[in-house]
Formats: structure tokens, sequence, C-alpha cells
């Protein structure tokens, strides 16, 4: 099974994410485990691969790529692909390997659209986890022990960056509600009730 979490900064992804592995006894995929994967297997240092995941590319990086992929279109010359590009393919087939041979949790990366399709093996259950954004600041800072007006910087720099990454590499919006199985608010209904929600869903589509 592939549990695919996508979320908001500061609204609990990590903490729903690794009670739902722990009850699953899944493999979790989150931001530390995926940046150590993809180092491994395209031979970078996580420091530098960590500029490359859930952002889009800056405007440089897409003017190269369009130049590299007119060259590529003449004769002779390999297909170019970019290092953001090669970094979604490696994730896609990170997920798929592990869920080959057991279930796994996966927290962002574009959720559900970064395999493109539902395959009706293995079984996918696609949340989102949302709140309102004072409760997320407040949540952050006090993680990170940062102050808020940190904390909310980096919530709206994050915000913004991850539907810019939806946008351009799937083109997909992050809050569309219709690509998820379950949307909850983690404000509202607090972080234990949240966990027993998603568990209670895993344990119901795995027993099916």
């Amino acid at each position: 099974m592939i549990v695919s979490i996508s979320r908001e900064l500061g609204a609990g992804g990590g903490t729903v994410g690794e009670a739902v592995a722990a009850a699953l006894g899944a493999k979790l995929l989150d931001e530390r485990a995926m940046l150590d994967e993809l180092a491994r297997r395209l031979r970078f240092s996580p420091d530098a691969l960590e500029q490359s995941v859930e952002r889009p590319p800056t405007l440089g990086e897409t003017l190269i790529a369009n130049l590299a992929r007119s060259a590529a279109m003449m004769e002779g010359t390999e297909v170019y692909q970019t290092r953001e590009e090669e970094v979604i393919e490696t994730v896609r087939s990170i997920v798929l390997d592990y869920a080959e041979h057991g279930d796994v949790v996966v927290i962002g990366h574009g959720g559900i659209s970064l395999l493109g399709w539902r395959p009706a093996t293995p079984v996918v259950l696609s949340i989102l986890l949302k709140a309102g954004q004072q409760w997320r600041i407040e949540q952050l800072a006090r993680r990170f022990s940062i102050d808020i007006e940190e904390a909310r910087r980096r919530i709206k720099r994050t915000d913004e960056a991850r539907v810019a990454y939806q946008k351009h590499f799937f083109r997909t919006n992050i809050y569309d509600v219709k690509q998820y199985d379950l949307v909850i608010d983690t404000e509202r209904l607090g972080l234990d009730l949240t966990i027993s929600l998603a568990t209670s869903a895993v344990r119901r589509l795995t027993a099916v």
C-alpha cells in the first residue's frame, strides 16, 4: 500500500506520517529518508539535492533546460533531462520500488500527482493535511524554537514554492480536493484525532 500525505507546512505532516507508518509497519519516506535515498541513487550529496526537492526551477534553470531540449531535437544529440526532472523520476521509482516489497508512507513530493495515475495495485490512499495559517505559524515556531516572524516567513515561502512546484511539474493544484481521499483540518480536529482517522482509513483499505 502507498499512503501519500500532502501537507501545508506546520500542519503536522511529519507527526501524522510517522504515526501512520508505525501503525502500518510501513517504510516512511519523509524528507530526510527521501534525500538520503536520492543521494545514493543519483550520486549527489544530500545538501545539493535539497535545493531541488519540492521546489520549481528558477527562470535560469528553465531557460537552460529549454535550450538543451532544443539542441536534443537536432540529429546526433542525446536527449537532455534537467536535474529537477531526474529527481522527480527517481522519487517516483523509489516509491514504487518500496511499494513492490511492502507498504510505504510518502510525505510530500507532489502527492498522488507524483504517480500520475491510481494503479489497481498497490492500493493508494491520498491525504491532504491543512490548517489555519496562524496555527501553523505557532506550531512551526514551537517545533523549531524560532520566533513568530521567522516562522511566518518560512510558511509563506514554503507555501508558495509547493504550489508552484505542483503546478509546474504536475499541472495540478495542491489544494484541489478532488485528488484526495481524505482532507483533514488538523487545527480543528487536532493531531490525535487526525492520526486516528488516517490509520483507520489505512486499516480499512488494507482489510479489503
